[in-house]
């Protein structure tokens, strides 16, 4: 499987449009039509995982944490990003970035933190808004399954926990075929009045090109009437955070020495009073912003990362929020990141082996 390839499946799962806009994802070093060997999965790319890739044969390096963020003026060991990107180039390696899409989708980094720390019913915390839009097609009323299954096929009307979703109003459509035309229905230079259905499907941003084209292909017009419409709806199938219970409630000192153990850190910074613990939000990483999102849906404690002082100090009576670190609350996605990496290879009959790097990648120690 070539690097183009693993991209155009990865982002099927994990789209670039729902990742933050400026976020620096995909292939970041490399060319994409080389031959996958063997995958290396870090959290972040230092000279160590670099040299891991080596040990462990290979080419290409999936990160969560992009190497290259800020535009580089020259490619020089001036930097740590120039001197890491030198260090691939000249090992041969590709380097491609998951950020803010591996924080968004359900399997990423908030649903593997919750799953580690034993949460049950979970949802997305704050759902991502604008990314939908609204498919309308009108179709001649006996093909109208056909259009609706073709439609369907390629994502559109497809929810966490329905599919196949569509809306049918029956009308009566008008047209004349010109000089040229060749109508499915009627004759060139008749005005034709023909029993139509308008279909309505929602569908995400990125996948409006595959359903148009599935929706053209399979409608027997020759020109098809159809608009896509941008809607401000809330993306419930994506959205960064989680939030579950836990299966039984715990008191906070309990909560607090299960996270430290299950994230395997020696310290926690928190604050909140003493209290029960059963509802918990999530946010691997910087998370500080969806506090209020926590608390609104009831949230008893918050796990997240980089919580400033102050913060701490204008939600203590809210819920409990621990600091778990940043390290700490994202690399519990490397299991699940290289599952996928695997699925995606073995789809593509690829044979090449998937590694999680050991290399300890946190900047950040505790004495």
């Amino acid at each position: 499987m070539k690097i183009a390839q693993f991209h155009t499946a990865f982002e099927a799962i994990a789209p670039a449009s729902i990742a933050w806009k400026g976020d620096n994802i995909g292939l970041l070093i490399g060319r994409p039509e080389r031959a996958i060997t063997n995958v290396l999965v870090a959290l972040d790319l230092t000279e160590a995982v670099i040299a891991d890739a080596v040990r462990k044969r290979a080419n290409l390096i999936i990160t969560h944490h992009p190497a290259v963020f800020h535009p580089l003026k020259n490619i020089t060991p001036s930097s740590s990003a120039g001197t890491l990107a030198l260090e691939a180039i000249e090992r041969n390696i590709a380097v491609y970035a998951a950020h803010t899409n591996l924080d968004s989708v359900r399997w990423g980094v908030n649903f593997s933190l919750a799953s580690v720390l034993g949460l049950q019913n979970v949802r997305i915390l704050s759902p991502i808004d604008g990314s939908l839009t609204n498919i309308t097609v009108f179709v001649p009323a006996a093909h109208t399954d056909a259009v609706a299954d073709a439609m369907h096929s390629a994502g559109a009307g497809m929810f966490e926990k329905y599919d196949t979703c569509s809306f049918r109003s029956d009308g009566t459509g008008t047209f004349r075929g010109n000089s040229g035309a060749s109508p499915f229905i009627g004759t060139v230079g008749n005005v034709e009045r023909v029993q139509e259905v308008r279909l309505e499907m929602l569908c995400a941003q990125w996948k409006v090109k595959s359903v148009l084209s599935a929706m053209l292909k399979a409608h027997p017009y020759e020109e098809v009437a159809y608009t896509v419409t941008p809607i401000s709806n809330r993306n419930t199938e994506y959205g960064l955070g989680a939030i579950g219970e836990l299966p039984a409630a715990m008191g906070q000192q309990a909560f607090l020495t299960m996270v430290k153990e299950r994230l395997q850190t020696p310290a926690v910074r928190y604050s909140g009073h003493s209290r029960t613990i059963r509802r918990v939000a999530v946010c691997g990483g910087s998370g500080s912003e969806f506090i209020r999102d926590a608390a609104a849906q009831g949230a008893d404690a918050m796990v997240t990362a980089d919580c400033k002082y102050h913060t701490f100090q204008e939600h203590e009576q809210s819920l409990l929020l621990v600091d778990a670190g940043h390290y700490e609350t994202e690399v519990v996605v490397l299991p699940a990141l290289a599952d996928v990496v695997r699925s995606i290879l073995k789809t593509g009959r690829h044979t090449g082996k998937v590694f999680i790097t050991k290399t300890r990648t946190n900047p950040v120690h505790i004495f």
